[in-house]
C-alpha cells in the first residue's frame, strides 16, 4: 500500500470494511447514526436512518436519496463542512439500501465502499472527541497509518 495515495488507501480500506460486513445496510446505518448524534437533527437524515433500519422500506431509497440531495444543494440554507459530510454519508446509506433492494437502475456499485472514506474525513475535520470515538467504533476501527 506504500505506493497508494491517502485517498486510494482510504478507499481500499473502506471497500474492505464494507465488504466484510454480513449486513452492509445495517453497518452503514450504524455509521450514519454515530455521525448524526453530534451534528444536529435533520429530517432528511432521520429518513435515511429509518429507511436503513427497515428492509421493507429499502425500495423507497431513491426518494430518500433525492430529498437528501435537494437539501444538501439548497443554497438558501447551506450546510457547514461537517453537516455536508453527514449528508454525504446519508446519501451513501440510501444508495446502499437501494442497491440491496435490487431496484433498477442501481446506484454506483462502490457506494458502500465510500462510507469509510467519508466517515474518516468527518473524523478528521470534527473537533469532537465523542463523535470521533463513536464513528471509529461504528466503522470497526480506523485505517492503518501509511
Amino acid at each position: 500500500m506504500a505506493d497508494q495515495t491517502d485517498a486510494q488507501r482510504l478507499y481500499s480500506w473502506g471497500r474492505s470494511r464494507f465488504e466484510s460486513q454480513p449486513a452492509p445496510v445495517v453497518w452503514a446505518s450504524r455509521v450514519l447514526r454515530a455521525a448524526s448524534r453530534s451534528l444536529g437533527s435533520f429530517p432528511e437524515v432521520d429518513d435515511a436512518l429509518l429507511l436503513a433500519e427497515t428492509e421493507e422500506r429499502w425500495r423507497q431509497a431513491r426518494e430518500v436519496f433525492d430529498r437528501l440531495r435537494r437539501r444538501s444543494l439548497d443554497q438558501d440554507s447551506p450546510l457547514n463542512e461537517e453537516q455536508a459530510l453527514l449528508f454525504t454519508l446519508a446519501e451513501l446509506v440510501a444508495k446502499v439500501a437501494h442497491n440491496a433492494a435490487g431496484v433498477r437502475p442501481p446506484f454506483d456499485h462502490d457506494s458502500g465502499w465510500r462510507i469509510g472514506l467519508i466517515a474518516h474525513r468527518l473524523i478528521s475535520v470534527a473537533d469532537d472527541p465523542q463523535l470521533q470515538t463513536e464513528l471509529t467504533t461504528a466503522l470497526g476501527g480506523r485505517p492503518e497509518a501509511a
